[in-house]
Formats: structure tokens, sequence, C-alpha cells
């Protein structure tokens, strides 16, 4: 066995990303392309994602995605098929501008969310505060979120204190970055890597960033970690799930639950709930929409 869990007949690689048919793997120190097969096992293949090779003179062969120990998933389609966006990641930093495009924190808690269901710790990167902007309600957002004890950061991508503080957020773990187009995640992901990524332009029209990223990548961080930067996004649908699962999503709101007169209560405004006056309101009116969509 190779240290990862391989053989040396099936060595273990990363995703590092992957494009259509394709995926980019590390092994050994080095990336190299990889070919895809159709449902593969444990697939399909996404960034972070640790997996078996078939070696190959030419390509090597992805033959099986190894259990992931953590993943972000979206709702896909209409019924909002779970789909991976990224695994094994440890922290995702939901990153949202203080202004154009403006600050929405429902796309923050479904974010958030989906992040506590796979297992990952949540953090908030609050960007272009050097924009004229609403500071007082970007403090309620901020102490909102700081409240239940998710790390919330602001500052601008061109300052090097706010930088080196995501940086030491992430401490050498890996990080995905995702949130609104345009909020300033690639420009995030070169500051802390030194990569460059695609930056675009906000759109005129509807004040939404245009997309620069496509596929997520894995990209390390100089002197530890790394960084995984997704596509911008206009709305973060969240996979069908049951109510239970979504509580858990919202871990402020799961143990005020354990005061609640009957089992299973909704948190719908039934008498004997004990969730109202212990969570935020804009927190538990999130929770009661998110649990609304899904029926």
């Amino acid at each position: 066995m190779t240290p990862g869990g391989g053989t040396a007949s099936e060595p273990e690689a990363l995703v590092v990303r992957v494009s259509g048919p394709t995926a980019t793997v590390a092994h050994d120190g080095e990336e190299r392309e990889a070919r895809l097969v159709p449902r593969v096992p444990g697939g399909p293949a996404v960034a972070g994602d640790r997996v078996l090779l078939r070696p190959d003179p030419d390509t090597p062969v992805v033959v099986r995605v190894l259990p992931r120990r953590t993943v972000l998933e979206r709702g896909d389609g209409h019924e909002r098929r779970p789909r991976a966006v990224v695994a094994n990641a440890d922290l995702l930093i939901v990153v949202a501008a203080v202004a154009d495009p403006p600050l929405r924190p429902r796309l923050l808690d479904r974010y958030l969310v989906a992040g506590e269901v796979g297992g990952l710790e949540g953090a908030v990167a609050l960007t272009k505060t050097d924009l004229p902007h609403d500071s007082d309600e970007v403090g309620r957002v901020a102490a909102r979120y700081r409240a239940i004890g998710v790390p919330v950061l602001a500052g601008c991508t061109r300052d090097p204190g706010f930088v080196a503080a995501v940086r030491e957020l992430v401490d050498g773990r890996t990080a995905i970055l995702a949130g609104h187009s345009g909020v300033g995640k690639s420009s995030l992901t070169r500051a802390l890597t030194g990569v460059e990524r695609a930056v675009g332009e906000i759109s005129g029209k509807v004040r939404t960033g245009r997309h620069t990223t496509t596929d997520p990548r894995v990209i390390p961080v100089p002197g530890g970690g790394a960084v995984v930067d997704t596509a911008g996004v206009r709305t973060f649908h969240l996979p069908r799930m049951d109510r239970a699962t979504l509580e858990s999503g919202f871990p402020e709101i799961a143990a005020a639950a354990a005061g609640c007169r009957f089992r299973g209560c909704a948190h719908d405004g039934d008498a004997g709930c004990a969730v109202p006056g212990a969570v935020s309101p804009e927190r538990l009116d999130a929770y009661r929409r998110m649990l609304a969509d899904m029926r």
C-alpha cells in the first residue's frame, strides 16, 4: 500500500480540477491530466477528491473515487438532486461584498447550511469595504454570524492586513472560497496564492458579477494549505433535505430546539416551541424560508 491508501498498481492521487471528461490530478508532487471514465465508482469526481488511478503510458485513468471526508453540495435541477461541488476541504469561506454587488445575507445562510451539513467549518469574508456602503447594516450582519461562532473578516483584497487575516484563518488547511459573482473571490485567491485567475467586471445591467471562474481548482497557498476558488453564482440552491437535516445546518436552532415541548417541532410558531427568542429573528426566518422551500 502507498501512504495515501492506494497500491503500486493503482496509486492514489488528488483531483486538482475537473474539466469535462478529464481531470488534473496531483501525484508524487507532479500534476498531470487523467481520463475520467463514465460512472466511475464513488463519483463523479470533483476538485478535492482522492482517487485511485490506473497507470497508462499516455494518460492515466481515474478508476475509483475514495470516500469523502467532507463535501460541499448544491441542489441540481428542478428536483434539487445533491451535486458535489468540492470534496475533502476543511473550511468554507463565504465571500460577500458589502457593495457592488450588494450584500445578500440569505445567500450567506444557504452556503453556511450547506457547509454545516457537509461537515465543513464556516466563515464569512466581507470584501470591498473601501467602497461606499451602509456600515451599520454591515455591522449588524457581521454581529449576527459572530454571535453563533462564525468568524467574520472584513476588508478589501488590496489590503495586506485583510489578506493576512484570511491566510491566518485558513491556517494550513484547505478552504473553499464561494459566493456571488463579482465579490472578489478570484482577487482574494490571487492575493493568497500568487496564482492568476480570471478577474471580471460587474454587470451594469443587473449589478451582479460576471462569471470569471468556471471549474473549481485546488490551489496551494505558499507556506501551507490550499484554497479552492469556485465559480461565482447568482443563486445557490440547497439540495433537498428533511427537516432534521436542515435544522442541523442551523446549530443554534438545533441547540434551542432541545427545549421544545413537542418532539419534531417545526419551529413554525407552534405552542411550546423554545426557539423564538432564543435565536436571531433573521436566522429563524431564514430557516423557515428554507423549510418551506423543501416542501
